[in-house]
């Protein structure tokens, strides 16, 4: 009984289909992103004596998904409960605590765009974590807010396009090996 031939989509997914698992890739990645930063931002408030903690690093955390003021916003409520009740831990005045809290929100802000991000970006879409943050900050630069969400997927799509191109044409038109993959008969002298 004669076998179907495979279509071209059983031996290799359509760029469509590469490049919607890319975006559900980075997707994942800023999920994974926002985790981490409301994670450590809990445990250092509550390390601090910061009340309410793990719903300022709750909130910390979803902020982080927006570029630029995202962690700014998150910054704000932390610093009004650290004025208004200060710390458990702390022994200082509420204005100093504050203050404290602002620069340990600033610094964890620095630390998710300058390590976290790179880091989990580059490791979901494969792409080394240096590159991901020439992307983020290129992309800032000549997207403003949309080109800090933007460039790493995109950057990662134009990759996948170059991948696909070089496979298609290895392959041929027709999906099958190009002349150059397939090898000469044994009988030719």
């Amino acid at each position: 009984m004669p076998r179907a031939a495979p279509t071209r989509n059983a031996v290799a997914p359509g760029l469509g289909g590469r490049i919607g698992r890319l975006w559900l890739i980075y997707l994942r990645g800023q999920i994974l992103c926002a985790l981490g930063i409301g994670v450590l931002t809990w445990i250092v408030g509550s390390g601090l004596g910061l009340e309410g903690a793990l719903w300022l690093g709750l909130f910390a955390g979803l902020m982080e998904t927006v570029p630029h003021v995202g962690p700014l916003i998150a910054t704000v409520p932390a610093v009004i409960v650290a004025l208004w009740l200060g710390s458990s831990v702390i022994p200082v005045a509420n204005w100093v605590f504050a203050l404290i809290i602002a620069g340990v929100y600033i610094a964890i802000q620095q630390v998710g765009s300058l390590i976290i991000q790179p880091k989990v970006l580059g490791q979901e879409l494969d792409l080394p974590p240096l590159v991901v943050l020439v992307a983020i900050v290129a992309g800032a630069a000549l997207g403003g807010i949309a080109g800090l969400y933007l460039a790493v997927p995109l950057l990662a799509t134009l990759r996948e396009i170059v991948l696909y191109a070089q496979e298609r044409r290895q392959r041929g038109p027709s999906g099958r090996p190009g002349p150059t993959d397939v090898a000469p008969p044994n009988d030719v002298e």
